[in-house]
This record gives C-alpha cells, sequence and structure tokens, in this order.
C-alpha cells in the first residue's frame, strides 16, 4: 500500500502559501482593474492549490499525485493564459505543484516496489 508523501505535502503547502500571498499583494489593484473578475483571477489557482493538498493529504493511493498533476497542469495553464497581467506571479507556484506530483508519484513508485514482509 503506498504511504503519504511528507516532501509533496510540504511543496503544495509552499505553493497554497505563495499564491495566498501573490493574491494579498496584488487583490486590492486586481479589484480595482477588474472588479469581481479578481475573484475568478485569484480562485483558479488557489482552488487547484487547495484541491492538491486535500489530495495528497488525505489519500494514500496513487490517485493522488494525479489530482496534483491535473491540479498543476490547470493552474500553470491559468497562468499562462493571463501572463500578460498578473498571471506570473502564478507561474511559481504552480510549476511547484508539478514538482510536488511528481515527488508523489516517486515515492508511492518506491514504496510499491518494496517487497512486502510478512
Amino acid at each position: 500500500m503506498a504511504t503519504r508523501s511528507r516532501g509533496a505535502c510540504g511543496l503544495v503547502v509552499v505553493s497554497l502559501a505563495g499564491l495566498v500571498g501573490v493574491a494579498a499583494w496584488y487583490g486590492r489593484a486586481a479589484w480595482a482593474d477588474s472588479g469581481a473578475f479578481a475573484l475568478v483571477l485569484f480562485g483558479v489557482p488557489l482552488a487547484c492549490a487547495a484541491l492538491a493538498l486535500w489530495a495528497e493529504s488525505g489519500s494514500s493511493t496513487l490517485l493522488a499525485p494525479a489530482v496534483v498533476t491535473g491540479c498543476g497542469a490547470v493552474s500553470v495553464g491559468w497562468s499562462l493564459v493571463t501572463g500578460l497581467g498578473i498571471g506570473l506571479g502564478f507561474l511559481l507556484p504552480s510549476l511547484l505543484l508539478l514538482v510536488a506530483a511528481t515527488i508523489s508519484w516517486v515515492d508511492r513508485g518506491r514504496d510499491r516496489a518494496r517487497p512486502l514482509r510478512g
């Protein structure tokens, strides 16, 4: 049985903290410029990071790294779509989600490769 990846959880938390920092730094300016769309602007990557954290910390199956990979891909895509504006601030935290997914796959694959003792 695969176990949770502490390294991946840590990277997802760092990514989430970075996204919260970007939202706090640019939130007022984005609200003044875009109005309620600022909630969507910041909400997509924040929701991806929160979902990735929930999946990574709540599941010990191989589905967790797949969810984190999907969330990272959506978040990177969103940062590139909004790249001419504030989106470049989302790029590093989004890439951290992809690195966390890779670490999660490696950790869970290593655990599956170990022979059972008993």
